[in-house]
């Protein structure tokens, strides 16, 4: 999605009013739990902010954890990398329109470094080329008003200007009836309809990655509305990781029960009752209500009685997560800047199987002139990816960089590489609302009794930290008030 402009006084606006009291509405010395217990099935984000909350609501609050580590998809790995480098395999970072994490990265004392823009490079059609400002793109077939726009004016020709017709999440009326006649449509088939060219999808598709083929159009362009003002780019200082552990410390580590797979939930009027398998046992938990942060993927395979309603269990079942792959390469130095001036989070848009490279060497720690990327995969691209023996998967992704960073095998020091389906505990990335399921946003994140449902799944930030935080916030409201919170 392309970052539209917004000041730094804008930025700055939304940073002050953020506090995270107000986020949950009932502050910080209100005692509505009265001692209720919840159990919370999960302790990644999601999990660990609807505990936070409701702890201070008075809630006493237990979390359940299939891991043996706590953060979820929010993930950050320091090995094999060389002098203190790390590399993020799962969220990497921060819209300055996140007014959740911003918020809370305050409140828990917490630094936001900021990713600095530059110009990439792109390799399209097998043509290498940087884009210079008023020429012509390499590319035949564009239509006239593309042949020498950036994509930032291609976006505002596009997307922008359909803002007014869908409506603002924020103010309740993205669900307006009128917008349901794009529900059968793919993101890119909504591109078509605006009249991008043929030969501008697939540049498209480079910038914005594989997904915007697969994705329904209604659940793209929430995503576009949402973040439109987006304009600087975050990432947490020593690891987006910072923040989970953040949250465990204040919630307290005894609260959190790591390698605790849920297999069990049987629900009631008065309580919930949860059976978790543990060190090869099962062990019951009962408490007053239950926070359910699972995938709807790892969901599918716990039992749940009463069964939940037809919509329900329809939308857990068919919830698709979208499969990515992560490869990090550390290299000897950053090459690509010292040589070509090439900058920015995405320094390579590629239209080939390894798409977009993503540099995370400036947030990294000062001191070393090392450089690290990661070739970030979705869709058909990461499946192929990851049907890649572990042993074939570097020698892949050096043999694609190398069509247009030639250098890339004298300069790699150290790989890693995840593809999220193969992860047991996520099966997946994020979640993919896809044609004609634009329906399964309302009743995904709809309570069931005393079951409430959290995860980037439930939120209109699917995919991102906001997300989570947001989904977690809005169900520790419900239990602190009693109501459901749109």
């Amino acid at each position: 999605m392309q970052q539209a402009k917004l000041s730094r006084r804008g930025v700055m606006a939304l940073f002050s009013w953020t506090g995270t009291a107000a986020l949950l509405g009932c502050g910080t010395d209100s005692h509505a739990g009265d001692g209720q217990h919840v159990l919370i099935l999960g302790a990644g984000l999601s999990g660990l902010c609807a505990a936070y909350e409701l702890q201070k609501a008075g809630f006493t609050v237990t979390l359940l954890e299939g891991r043996d580590r706590i953060g979820g998809r929010v993930w950050t790995v320091r090995e094999p990398f060389k002098d203190g480098y790390f590399a993020e395999i799962g969220a990497a970072r921060i819209a300055s329109t996140h007014k959740h994490v911003i918020a809370y990265a305050d409140e828990l004392g917490l630094e936001l470094t900021e990713i600095p823009g530059g110009d990439p490079l792109f390799y399209i059609g097998e043509k290498r080329f940087m884009k210079v400002a008023g020429e012509p793109w390499p590319i035949a077939g564009l239509s006239d008003n593309e042949k020498t726009a950036d994509l930032y004016e291609l976006w505002t020709m596009y997307v922008q200007p359909n803002f007014a017709g869908f409506g603002n999440l924020d103010n309740g009326d993205f669900t307006a009836a009128e917008i349901k006649q794009y529900d059968g449509m793919t993101w890119i088939d909504y591109m078509r309809q605006q009249g991008a060219s043929e030969a501008f999808l697939p540049l498209y598709a480079a910038d914005n990655g594989s997904e915007v083929y697969t994705i329904g159009a209604l659940a793209w362009m929430m995503a576009e509305v949402i973040d439109q003002d987006w304009d600087q780019t975050y990432h947490i200082r020593h690891g987006n990781d910072q923040l989970p552990k953040r949250l465990a410390e204040e919630i307290g580590v005894d609260n959190i029960l790591l390698a605790h797979k849920v297999v069990r939930i049987e629900h009631g009027d008065n309580s919930v009752t949860v059976l978790a398998s543990a060190d090869g046992k099962q062990v019951s938990f009962t408490a007053d209500h239950v926070v359910c942060t699972l995938p709807f993927p790892l969901l599918r395979d716990v039992e749940v009685v009463p069964a939940f309603p037809a919509d329900k269990t329809e939308c857990i079942t068919t919830n698709q997560l979208m499969n990515a792959g992560r490869a990090y390469l550390q290299t000897n130095t950053r090459f690509w800047a010292n040589n070509e001036k090439i900058g920015g989070l995405k320094i390579a848009i590629t239209d080939t199987p390894i798409e977009r490279l993503w540099d995370l060497s400036p947030v990294q720690e000062a001191g070393s002139e090392k450089g690290i990327f990661l070739s970030y995969t979705m869709d058909k691209n990461a499946d192929a990816y990851c049907g890649k023996t572990m042993d074939e998967r570097q020698e892949y992704t050096l043999g694609h960089v190398e069509k247009f960073f030639p250098e890339i095998r004298a300069e790699t020091v150290a790989f890693f590489h995840h593809c999220w389906r193969e992860d047991p505990w996520a099966k997946g990335s994020w979640t993919d609302t896809l044609p004609n399921k634009w329906w399964t946003f309302a009743v995904a994140r709809r309570p069931e009794g005393r079951i409430h449902f959290a995860g980037e799944h439930t939120s209109a930030w699917a995919g991102w930290m906001e997300g989570a935080l947001d989904s977690g916030r809005r169900a520790a409201e419900e239990i602190a008030t009693g109501q459901m919170v749109l």
